[in-house]
């Protein structure tokens, strides 16, 4: 788990968020009766459209509430700071709307179960972040080591046998969504725009986004290609350990020596 000093801005607000959640969960009911957060399908249809937002915030403090947010906090924190904040809200709410418009369009075919907690958040964070970290290997409960695309494929797999058919296309919605952005730039090169004083525009995407803000942001499926440089700096390299500093010639001396001032000076390019 990560430290509260290590909590990114849009997590920090996110959970704020939801302890306003269950404060309300505990007192709301006493001032208006009825549950006010979740997304109930028959409640949205009457005009309470807000619970399309405000589902992941009605988990209540609850055992299954904790386990969730234990693994979306790393999750989400890693995400938002390859991303940005501003970027990060986009695919933490835009997965949340999209899977509840789903859930609706769903409840007029058959009746929908109704979406509470960050299950719907957990899956595009998730996601996202193993777009991002594709050829990394992550610790479950901090004792199993799996592969990120295992990870995925689990959760995927999860889903079809954990859940019923009339939530699938709901929860596998913000894992789309999430590819989309991750692998196409989907939402991620539109830039909400704000009109200060002296009239020109300034974009609202904050310094922190530490991604491109036009190419698409692609996982790395094939290994890094490496300069010829490179490739006869790891070849002295292996001659070195196989064969020993005596058999290197003046040449391939000198070529480790310049390599070693470049990485002392903090330059790696080759």
């Amino acid at each position: 788990m990560l430290g509260l000093d290590r909590i990114t801005p849009g997590v920090r607000q996110i959970l704020w968020l939801i302890v306003l959640g269950w404060f309300w969960q505990g007192v709301g009911p006493l001032v208006l009766p009825g549950e006010w957060l979740a997304d109930l399908p028959q409640a949205v249809m009457r005009g309470q459209v807000w619970r399309l937002l405000s589902y992941p915030l009605a988990g209540g403090l609850t055992l299954g509430t904790l386990i969730t947010g234990f693994f979306f906090l790393p999750f989400a924190c890693s995400v938002e700071n390859s991303l940005g904040t501003v970027r990060f809200r986009r695919l933490f709410w835009g997965s949340v709307l999209l899977a509840g418009v789903v859930n609706q369009l769903i409840n007029f075919l058959a009746p929908a179960v109704g979406l509470a907690g960050l299950l719907v958040p957990l899956l595009a964070v998730a996601t996202a972040f193993a777009l991002l970290n594709w050829r990394e290997t992550i610790y479950f409960m901090m004792v199993l080591p799996l592969r990120v695309p295992l990870v995925l494929a689990l959760t995927a797999g999860g889903i079809l046998l954990l859940t019923p058919p009339v939530a699938w296309a709901a929860l596998y919605s913000p894992m789309v969504l999430a590819t989309l952005m991750i692998k196409q730039n989907w939402l991620m090169q539109m830039e909400a725009f704000s009109k200060p004083a002296n009239g020109r525009r300034r974009s609202r995407l904050g310094s922190d986004y530490k991604g491109p803000k036009v190419s698409p942001i692609r996982p790395n499926f094939r290994s890094p290609e490496i300069s010829e440089a490179e490739a006869r700096v790891d070849q002295i390299l292996d001659k070195l350990r196989h064969e020993g500093m005596a058999s290197l010639t003046a040449d391939e001396k000198e070529v480790l020596d310049s390599h070693s001032k470049r990485l002392r000076h903090g330059d790696e390019r080759m």
